[in-house]
Order: structure tokens, then sequence, then C-alpha cells
């Protein structure tokens, strides 16, 4: 009788990332269990919620403010759970644990693979996250830390096309596994949690207030200047103005509390614009709820150094639900959409708001279906890749 193969031991890891973090956990994780070759633990900032997925262990730490010495000291909290772990395998997704991964990977012989999900090196210096005085040493030495500890990494995962371009990669080598959406189905999953799941066949979403009272906006993901929210706030409470019918639900966490006030006081006493999230992570099945009741979403990010190259997440959830997206034409990848028609391109420099309206309550988007927006068509290169690692 054949012996049963062992099964290669896996952590996953974050510093800022809750434990069910939706590519962490939702994609790679789920990913890698149901695989049945693996023994999956993930370690990371604590949840709104604990996830109930049996096959997958999860390893949270104490809260902490985005910026403090608690978050220095996480790297190394991070360190000695993994070290107890002895994994074969540690997939890290944040700069902050490159150092702590190169010493398991001496000590313990553990592959390091680093799951690469932002240029930090941009990020620190445009998205306004950090304070002015200290955004040039913070990027320089981010950078650096890069650069030398680099070519001990075993193996890079790419979440976006362009840091192909972006980053010098050494031995290890590279695959693009880009941050494709969760279709927008909802099925019963484990534990009676509610997940949407890879292809199951439901029906076509009533869109555009079906009902005729309302007209759904959607704001989605990371709440930031840097993002687009504030010019999401301002184009609904203009279509507002025209429409009574208009409304926008905004959900996501703010990591800052300045931009946590701030939109507070931009929505008070705007009863049609409603926060979800603000000071708090929000699951992601709530957010995949949100998309699938929304009539239309907004990616408003306004232009910068840092997100001119990149997909946002939010795109590949919009697609896969087919939901209407209003749009600037300054993307590098609109055209690669195109044919499925699911843009109503605005200029929110040069606003013309009735021609949205009317393109809102008019036009028919989605006379295809999306190809290749959601996880399944990332699922088996990754997990091809992981057994090769």
């Amino acid at each position: 009788m054949a012996q049963e193969r062992k099964k290669r031991r896996i952590v996953l890891a974050s510093i800022l990332k809750p434990v069910d973090d939706t590519r962490m956990f939702w994609k790679m994780g789920i990913s890698l269990a149901q695989a049945g070759l693996y023994e999956v633990i993930i370690v990371g900032y604590p949840p709104s919620s604990t996830p109930s997925f049996s096959a997958v262990q999860f390893i949270s730490f104490g809260a902490f403010p985005r910026i403090s010495y608690k978050r220095v000291l996480a790297k190394w909290n991070v360190f000695l759970k993994v070290w107890k772990l002895k994994p074969d395998i540690l997939i890290f997704n944040t700069h902050e644990l490159l150092l702590p991964a190169v010493l398991l990977k001496i000590c313990l012989g553990t592959t390091i693979v680093y799951d690469l999900q932002e240029n930090y090196y941009r990020n620190i210096l445009h998205s306004g996250s950090f304070p002015w005085v200290v955004r040039w040493p913070l990027a320089f030495l981010v950078r650096f830390k890069e650069k030398l500890l680099a070519p001990s990494i075993d193996h890079f995962f790419l979440a976006e096309k362009a840091y192909e371009g972006e980053f010098r990669f050494h031995r290890g080598g590279w695959t693009v596994i880009e941050n494709k959406g969760l279709t927008p189905a909802l099925s019963g999953g484990e534990g009676g949690m509610q997940h949407f799941s890879e292809g199951d066949d439901s029906s076509p979403l009533l869109r555009r207030g079906a009902g005729g009272e309302t007209l759904r906006l959607l704001f989605s993901g990371t709440l930031a200047e840097s993002t687009g929210v504030f010019q999401a706030i301002q184009l609904a409470k203009e279509l507002h103005l025209l429409d009574a019918s208009i409304t926008l639900n905004i959900i996501g966490h703010a990591t800052l509390q300045r931009v946590q006030k701030k939109i507070l006081n931009e929505i008070q006493g705007n009863e049609y614009i409603c926060l979800i999230g603000g000071d708090r992570l929000v699951p992601h099945s709530d957010i995949m709820k949100a998309i699938h009741q929304a009539d239309a979403g907004i990616i408003s990010y306004p232009p910068s150094h840092h997100t001119k190259n990149s997909h946002p997440t939010k795109l590949f959830e919009y697609l896969s639900a087919q939901l209407p997206i209003i749009l600037e034409r300054h993307w590098p990848w609109t055209e690669h959409y195109l044919q499925y028609q699911p843009f109503i391109f605005f200029d929110f420099s040069k606003p013309d708001y009735p021609a949205l309206l009317h393109e809102l309550k008019t036009k028919q988007c989605y006379p295809r279906v999306p190809e290749d927006v959601t996880w399944a068509s990332e699922q088996p290169k990754f997990l091809a890749i992981m057994e090769k690692i």
C-alpha cells in the first residue's frame, strides 16, 4: 500500500493585513488548503471576525496603530510565531518581513516567497500615508533593504504585471499572480459562513435600481485621498442635486484617522451617502454583497506615480460582477476591456454631470461576459508554481 504523502507546512504572514485578507486567505490560503498537499497557517493582523474554515489555522497578534512603535515590534512577533511553526515554506507580503524571512531561511532552511503586492517605495513617497518629513528617508530605506535582501528570496509573486518593469529581480525568479476578483455568486460556506465562490451559475444581476426607486453608486476598498474617495463623494453630491434617486455606498477601511474624520464631515447631513466601515476592517463578503447590490461602481484614483500602472483589485471585482464602472480614460489598460463595454467614462477634472447621469440611466453595459478577470484564471498558475518550489 502506497504511503500517504506528508503535507508540506506553509505559513502565509503579514504585518498589517488581517488573517482573513482577501488575497492571503480567500485566494491563496483556500487554494492551497483545497489542493490537499499542504498544511496552511495564516499569521497576521486581527480580523473584524475570525473566519471559520477548518482546513486553515489562523494566528493573529494584538492590534496596533498604523504608525507606532508596536508596528516596528510586530515583525519580530511574527518572526517568533513562525519560528515556532517551523514551516517548509513562508509566503510573506510586506517589506517589513524581509529580514525576518531571510533569518528564518538561514536558521531553519525555510523556503521564502515574497508576495509583492505594492511598490512600497512609490507608495511611501506619493500616497500621503506618512508625514512628509519621513517619506524620503523611509522610502530609500525600504528600497535599499529590498535590493540588499532580494537575492536571498527563493521566488517572487507579483500582484501587478507592471512590477516586472518597476523592480529588478534576482535568482529566485518571479511569477505574475494578479489580484483578480472572486465571483459575486453567493454561496453557503463552511461553518455557516457566507462567501463568494468560483464558478457558481447564478442569475443575472438586476441593475440600475430595478425597482425604479434609486440608482445606487458604490465606492469600495481602501478609503484614502490617494484612492479617490473624496472625488466619489463629490460626484454623488452633484448627481444627487440633479436626481434625488442617486445614492452612494462607501464601504472599506480608512487607515488614517484624519481621513476617517474628513469622510464623516463630508457626508454629514447627506442621508443618501452611507459609510460602512471607515474606522474598522470590513469582511470581504460584505464588500462583495455591496458590489452585487450596486448599480455602478466608481474608480476615481487621482493621477499619481504610485498608481499609474496599477490594476486596482476593485476593477477585477466590478468586472467579474458585471458592474458598470465610472472611470477616467487615463488608465493604460482600458483598451483591453473595451470589448465588454463596462465603462462609463467621466473626466473628474472637467465634470459634465448631466451627461454622466444620462449615461448611467441609458447605457447598456456588458454585451459579453468578461473573461479571465477572476481568481479562477490565476489559481492553476499559483498552485503549479507552489508544487515546484
